[in-house]
């Protein structure tokens, strides 16, 4: 398939170009003013988003470091929590034994007291056990082998005792 059109020339580009020139002097000539202001501010609305994303270049840039720097001390971070958990663990365990030794002598004071003093009381009932059993004893062979005539004289005795002393 051939083409058949005319390819554009000089002549069709001049008057388009002839049209904006007349535009554009127009528009300097009468409206001077309002055409620097709108440059002037588009101008600096440009170096405001330049400079707006030169900060947010720098800032991100900034973010980025600090994020490499993170990623790079990670390691040794991980190792200094580990070694701070550790070390808290063994002073809280170390602080269980303690408070678990305390409490284990305290107990075994505690038992050794309570022993005494149960040993002391089954001592002291077991004294008074032996004395009560000798004096029934005792009791018992002296009224076995008293005869009338000793009964006689102790009672002699004991008034002449008790006269004398009073």
């Amino acid at each position: 398939m051939t083409e058949h059109g005319t390819h554009p020339g000089v002549g069709s580009l001049l008057l388009p170009l002839i049209n904006f020139l007349l535009f554009a002097g127009i528009i300097v000539w009468k409206l001077p003013g309002p055409v620097r202001e709108f440059f002037r501010e588009r101008t600096a609305r440009l170096r405001e988003a330049l400079a707006a994303g030169k900060r947010a270049l720098a800032e991100a840039e900034e973010t980025r470091a600090a994020l490499e720097r993170d990623v790079r001390e990670l390691p040794a971070t991980i190792a200094t929590l580990k070694a701070d958990i550790k070390s808290t663990a063994d002073r809280q365990r170390a602080n269980l034994v303690d408070v678990a030794r305390r409490a284990a002598d305290r107990i075994r004071g505690d038992a050794r007291l309570l022993a005494e003093h149960e040993v002391a009381a089954a001592r002291h009932a077991l004294r008074t056990e032996v004395v009560d059993e000798a004096i029934r004893q005792a009791t018992d062979v002296i009224r076995a082998g008293i005869r009338p005539e000793d009964q006689e004289r102790l009672v002699r005795d004991f008034v002449q005792s008790a006269g004398t002393a009073g």
